[in-house]
């Protein structure tokens, strides 16, 4: 259980004074221009658990998300941005390595990376190219926070989400502009769902009564898709303390759904707090700005809440890229480009900062030609993986510009094809349509493709017998 810490919420609140005061004093000149390095500071805001789908500019009349927004109409929103693994510790391994989790050994929460992986980390790799890089909040590469040495970053402050805006407003004080600027800034919300589902106590206090006649519809594909996989059921069946829903009622997922939304709102004040220190320290405009989430949530798409599947509204995450002003265009919504956060972090952050990388060890893209308007595609598929830990099974996805197919090791049901197109609630499965076994054998072949370039023997074992002649005599 969560409990409320005292001390941590008299800190919070104290925090927030201080950015109340900071607020009202004369704003700071801007940092001196560095002669020699034009490189750009670079700043990461990043959310947990927040699907694609949250954002009031994204359509969605049950939330409100000015500061999102903000950044939103300041550079690109991509649309079809995806997660490496839907769970926080993978997740958040592959965005500071650059490389899918399994590469790295972190296959579940707790789970620690490679050495050689934590070596090759972002905050080391621009460390060594002349970069100050600092991190606030929570981390989890394995730890919640970041530790004390061995990761290139500078902790500015341990998670806690009310204290993040002062606590960077502190280390921007201090920050004298010869250096190029990495700062990171890592929300634990809208994660406090967890919590709310499992009807704990929440970490920064507890929601203001509300009628359900307040609360969102249940989203059209409440229901579960036609030949939905077995593994599902069964992992609901064996994580009780975390698919806690399996008692809800219509009206309990729709107080669900309230709730979440106001834990994107908290998250969204302390964006817009975060940015306004950036602004008050002449930082924000010639800054590069990523704002992104780890991970979604089921928000009861399929009757599904947490993580782990491998549904579009886990895996589908908020993407926003500001590039430096001048050097992009702003307000444009981007629907083209198949990312993956984890790899394209990397690399793009690597680009900016001119850091060479090996294209056979690390395979993301920089979003760089997308962000300046050069370009509207990236990838022609994204890879997805994720462990169902209640069973002990794997699982992984390949999204394509059209279609979307999963697979699960075992159980009824375990292939999926979607046509995100006409079908963008997952509704029909198309694997059993002989119409589509073409596209099918293709997308199969394309995922064994996958298993074979970071050498996930369980998957290429799986797709084997239909990856073709040539691939089945190896």
């Amino acid at each position: 259980m969560n409990l409320v810490n005292p001390a941590l919420l008299t800190a919070s609140f104290a925090a927030l004074a201080s950015a109340a005061d900071a607020a009202a004093a004369p704003a700071p000149e801007p940092k001196p221009a560095r002669e020699a390095d034009r490189r750009p500071n670079i700043i990461v805001i990043m959310t947990d658990q927040q699907t694609a789908g949250a954002l009031s500019c994204a359509g969605n009349p049950w939330v409100e998300t000015p500061a999102m927004d903000a950044l939103a109409a300041d550079g690109v929103r991509f649309t079809r941005a995806y997660c490496p693994y839907p769970l926080s510790g993978p997740c958040r391994a592959s965005l500071i390595t650059g490389r899918m989790p399994f590469e790295t050994g972190a296959t579940d929460n707790g789970v620690r990376p490679s050495a050689e992986a934590l070596r090759e980390g972002i905050g080391h790799r621009l460390s060594a190219a002349g970069y100050e890089c600092l991190y606030a909040g929570k981390w989890h590469v394995p730890e919640v926070n970041l530790p004390d040495s061995g990761t290139g970053f500078r902790r500015i402050a341990r998670m806690g989400d009310p204290m993040l805006a002062a606590a960077c407003d502190e280390a921007l004080a201090g920050y004298d502009g010869r250096r190029p600027l990495l700062l990171v800034a890592s929300l634990l919300n809208p994660h406090e769902i967890c919590e709310y589902g499992r009807h704990e106590t929440l970490q920064y206090g507890e929601l203001a009564p509300f009628a359900t006649e307040e609360c969102p519809n249940l989203p059209a594909n409440f229901r579960p898709s036609t030949y939905a996989a077995e593994a599902l059921t069964l992992e609901r069946t064996a994580s009780p303390r975390y698919h806690d829903t399996y008692t809800f009622t219509e009206d309990d997922w729709r107080r669900y759904l309230y709730a979440y939304y106001r834990f994107v709102e908290r998250a969204d004040r302390e964006v817009g707090r975060i940015v306004e220190v950036l602004k008050r320290r002449g930082l924000y405009d010639d800054a590069l700005i990523l704002f992104l989430s780890d991970h979604g949530d089921g928000v009861a798409a399929h009757g599904w809440n947490q993580k782990w599947n491998l549904q579009e509204e886990v895996i589908n995450v908020p993407l926003i890229v500001k590039t430096p002003k001048g050097c992009g265009p702003r307000g444009v919504v981007n629907r083209e480009a198949l990312s993956n956060v984890g790899l394209d972090l990397y690399a793009t952050l690597c680009d900016y900062a001119g850091v060479e990388l090996d294209p056979e060890r690390y395979r993301g893209r920089s979003l760089r030609p997308v962000a300046e308007g050069r370009s509207a595609t990236l990838h022609d598929d994204v890879f997805v993986e994720t462990l169902l830990s209640g069973v002990g099974m794997r699982g992984w996805s390949l999204v394509g510009a059209r279609y979307k197919y999963v697979l699960y090791q075992w159980g009824r049901n375990r292939e999926a094809l979607y046509d995100l197109q006409q079908d963008p609630g997952e509704m029909v499965n198309l694997a059993v349509d002989r119409r589509y076994a073409d596209e099918l054998g293709r997308m199969r072949k394309a995922l064994y493709e996958w298993g074979v370039r970071i050498g996930e023997q369980r998957l290429i074992r799986n797709l084997r017998p239909y990856a073709g002649e040539a691939e089945a005599a190896d």
